[in-house]
């Protein structure tokens, strides 16, 4: 695992530098729907900054997804949502990447829900995923609110 620096500020921001000389950045926002549900739901994005991803280094996954693991011991209840990026239309590789990650940490104490999203007017398949303790958020209930989310912002569009 990559040494990493946490940065507070308007959202907290972790950095770290690969040993190819690559900058790395994982950021916590906490979202707001005006949903009393999502009151504890907060995104995560990660990007490497000259977007050079050309490098095979798994140490980077494991930087990364222990990042989120030390986020969530230091906020418990929340709820973790991530969008993977559709601008080059590797959505789908990216949510196959994110669920291996998922499925490499191997923690009983998390659950994973992905979701697919589509505007109608547009062609692109947006992927979404939750993670969340299953201690505080029930699967069936998280996918019904989910979905009613999705739906409320098609109508929007």
């Amino acid at each position: 695992m990559y040494q990493y620096i946490l940065e507070e500020g308007l959202y907290p921001l972790f950095y770290f530098k690969t040993k190819h000389g690559l900058e790395y950045f994982v950021s916590f926002q906490k979202m707001d729907f005006d949903n009393i549900f999502f009151q504890k739901l907060h995104s995560v994005d990660f990007y490497e900054a000259n977007n050079q991803k050309f490098f095979n280094d798994p140490l980077i996954e494991i930087t990364i997804t222990n990042i989120i693991n030390d986020y969530f011991k230091s906020n418990p209840e929340i709820m973790l949502n991530y969008v993977c990026d559709s601008v080059d239309f590797k959505q789908d590789f990216r949510q196959k990447l994110f669920d291996k990650w998922y499925r490499n940490t191997q923690n009983n104490e998390f659950s994973k829900i992905n979701f697919q999203y589509q505007l109608d007017q547009e062609n692109v398949v947006y992927h979404l995923s939750f993670i969340f303790k299953t201690e505080f958020y029930n699967i069936q209930e998280l996918i019904e609110k989910v979905n009613l989310q999705l739906e409320e912002f098609s109508s929007f569009k």
